[in-house]
């Protein structure tokens, strides 16, 4: 499995409009010095200040901050035993904390309790079942947990709120994948691949998918897009191992081929690449330049022994 990508949420942000209806200073065309005060004459309700939080809200985000920062510093000073007791506290305190489960179920995940973890987060999407961030985690953890089947419940409920949503179909891919579900989980990957066509970790999953499924030149065509897009990330490293396995394997096959069939080792000889591309075979830019400096004139006349020589 790759990388843990939690898509966050987009902020709104509000434009103030400023000096709207101004004519210069003109006083027929300034607003009322207090709206409050017009309220009142018209009978209208007075308008509240624009930052105004009720007391009562105040303090418990103020607690609910301390709180969080209080079990950042515990954490950090490797008292996890401790910070998840506080944040346990806050949650006991805060029932609607959002922050304090999300923070917890970190925690626990990190110290491989999955199961608490998993009833923090269940609680945390069924008091927010809106935010994306608690069933983009709990989809996650079911997934490491082998809870597939509610695993695939949360990334529909994400594709239901966010329809593009990468993660869930990254996590739905994996899932078909364990289940060995392959058509189904190519199907997710190219999906994927089309909303983000630049990310070379798709097409690096894509060309797993294809090896798996016995597409060896469409694994290879997959693997190379990957490398030629990201050539110094993970999946380009990744990408090079596979390839280099996948040539390996399909120019022994050449040779097997080449050593049995006279006429095919005529055709090496004249043209390596179009010969092995009439068999099918498809190998990748290294691979061909590795196959085009064999010496084909070499291999044995007949196949009594030529395993042993290439093999061992």
């Amino acid at each position: 499995m790759s990388s843990k990508r939690i898509t966050q949420q987009v902020s709104q942000e509000y434009a103030v409009m400023a000096g709207a209806g101004s004519d210069g200073g003109n006083p027929a065309s300034s607003p009322p010095a207090s709206l409050s005060a017009v309220g009142l004459v018209l009978g209208a309700p007075p308008v509240p200040a624009e930052n105004a939080v009720p007391v009562k809200q105040r303090k418990t985000e103020n607690r609910e901050t301390r709180s969080l920062r209080r079990a950042a510093d515990l954490a950090a000073e490797g008292k996890i035993d401790r910070a998840l007791d506080h944040l346990r506290r806050l949650i006991v305190a805060v029932p609607n904390s959002l922050r304090g489960r999300l923070r917890l179920a970190t925690l626990l995940r990190e110290k491989n309790k999955s199961r608490e973890a998993l009833e923090v987060l269940r609680a945390a999407v069924q008091n927010a079942p809106l935010s994306l961030q608690p069933r983009e985690m709990l989809a996650e953890l079911c997934l490491e947990a082998g809870r597939w089947e509610e695993a695939v419940e949360q990334c529909r409920a994400l594709l239901a709120l966010s329809p593009n949503s990468i993660l869930a179909r990254d996590i739905l891919s994996a899932v078909h994948l364990q289940r060995g579900h392959l058509e189904k989980a190519l199907r997710v990957i190219d999906e994927m691949i089309r909303l983000d066509p630049r990310d070379a970790g798709n097409h690096f999953k894509r060309g797993v998918l294809l090896q798996q499924m016995g597409n060896v030149g469409g694994a290879v065509t997959a693997f190379e897009r990957a490398l030629e897009m990201a050539p110094d990330t993970e999946a380009a490293e990744e990408s090079r191992a596979a390839l280099e396995m996948l040539d390996n394997y399909q120019i022994r096959q050449v040779i097997t081929l080449a050593v049995e069939d006279l006429g095919f080792r005529v055709q090496l000889r004249r043209d390596s690449t179009r010969a092995i591309t009439a068999k099918g075979y498809i190998l990748s830019h290294s691979g061909l330049s590795a196959l085009s400096q064999m010496r084909f004139d070499d291999l044995p006349d007949a196949p009594p022994g030529w395993r042993h020589l290439f093999y061992h």
